[in-house]
């Protein structure tokens, strides 16, 4: 399946409307083949089809019409996918321009394509791996958040559709521009906004609770952290016959949290959770649950600069992490090896399931990464979406909507 590079788009209803006078045009026939080539999974059709999608249609649209922005939008998105992210910060960018004049500076659809704009630009700078003095997409998601309780003021029937917007995009993205403080705020007033809008059952809402608990994990507000995610996973748990992702992520950061808070047997008690988990497929890989970040080396700071440890080990049926060692051919000093290896003992998993039965995973290797300028936190959200947890997740919202 095509993975969703852009998720926000479809939310706010980027989509062509054909009409029947274009139907044989040049324009439908393309867009149709990156229909096709979207359906597959195959990428760099889609791409090539959207570019020509997008040429017929300047032929056939006026252009501030809603079908030729969204046949950009599509280019754009095909972009990122092909990994083309300067076409995508080029296309996103004047697509939110363009957005700004049609839909007004401050609306649903403009935030979107903001947002989409500042994956783009994210991932365009991560892939150059080009240390930046200003980020530009630091610079443009401090402006969505300062900008974000006007716009919500201004179209108040938005409102939490559009908090939620920003918290999925730090879920998926994470973003370390801003305090913990700042961050924590502005997502508790989408929560409660969420809270009221959709209910507490909504999955819109449990991902936000996560993500406030998350901000507080960071912050070391340990009891904040419990007193957040206790519940989310006690909804996830009655409504759903399965565990779900998000469940395991809050228990992997409650086992922590208790763990500081002196209570083991409420830490042990989450670390089983997430052993006796219900995988909702029968072939499941591992997905990494809680991330601990390596200590820099305070000897070798002024000596080495950034660096990367190539470390393997193994992953548990219960998805702890064992027999940790360095790599035989990586690099790095034995200072920064022992760190990459005291970073990765504390990660935790959840395990590889075969035939519905979670599995010992042998010899799983990463690259643990040394930034001696890092200062941020982790807080992205890891689990990695599929269809059977989609369409759950739309069951619940359906049935918290019909109480």
């Amino acid at each position: 399946m095509l993975k969703r590079y852009l998720s926000l788009a479809t939310a706010v209803a980027f989509s062509l409307g054909m009409s029947a006078q274009t139907h044989a045009s040049e324009m439908t026939s393309a867009y149709q083949q990156y229909q096709q080539a979207v359906s597959t999974g195959n990428t760099t059709q889609a791409f090539k089809y959207a570019l020509q999608a997008l040429n017929a249609g300047k032929q056939e649209y006026a252009a501030e019409s809603d079908n030729l922005f969204a046949l950009q939008y599509n280019y754009a998105v095909a972009a990122g996918q092909v990994g083309k992210y300067d076409i995508a910060v080029d296309q996103f960018e004047t697509l939110a321009d363009l957005a700004a004049q049609q839909f007004g500076t401050l609306a649903v659809k403009t935030l979107a394509t903001r947002l989409d704009w500042y994956k783009a630009l994210l991932q365009k700078e991560q892939t150059r791996k080009v240390k930046l003095k200003v980020s530009g997409a630091a610079l443009l998601m401090r402006d969505i958040v300062n900008e974000l309780e006007q716009a919500a003021t201004a179209y108040p029937a938005d409102a939490a559709n559009m908090y939620y917007m920003v918290a999925n995009t730090l879920l998926q993205y994470g973003s370390a521009q801003f305090s913990l403080q700042r961050l924590a705020d502005t997502v508790d007033k989408g929560l409660k906004l969420a809270s009221k809008s959709w209910g507490e059952q909504d999955m819109r809402t449990l991902e936000q609770r996560y993500l406030l608990g998350r901000l507080s994990y960071a912050a070391a507000d340990f009891n904040q952290v419990v007193a957040i995610l206790e519940p989310l996973t006690a909804t996830l748990d009655q409504h759903l016959n399965y565990t779900h992702p998000l469940s395991l992520q809050a228990r992997a950061l409650m086992h922590e949290a208790y763990g500081h808070l002196s209570q083991p047997e409420k830490a042990k008690e989450h670390s089983q959770q997430i052993a006796r988990m219900k995988p909702w497929q029968s072939h499941l890989d591992p997905v990494l649950l809680l991330h601990k970040i390596p200590r820099y080396p305070q000897v070798a700071t002024d000596l080495t600069g950034d660096t990367s440890v190539e470390v393997t080990f193994d992953i548990s049926a219960a998805g702890n992490v064992e027999n940790v060692r360095v790599s035989d051919d990586s690099a790095g000093s034995k200072f920064f090896q022992g760190s990459a290896m005291e970073a990765v003992r504390q990660w935790r998993y959840m395990p590889r399931f075969v035939d519905g039965k979670a599995v010992e995973t042998e010899g799983m290797t990463v690259s643990v990464d040394f930034d001696s300028n890092f200062a941020g936190y982790d807080y992205r959200f890891n689990h990695a979406s599929t269809d059977y947890v989609k369409a759950e997740e739309a069951r619940l919202r359906n049935q918290s909507k019909a109480r």
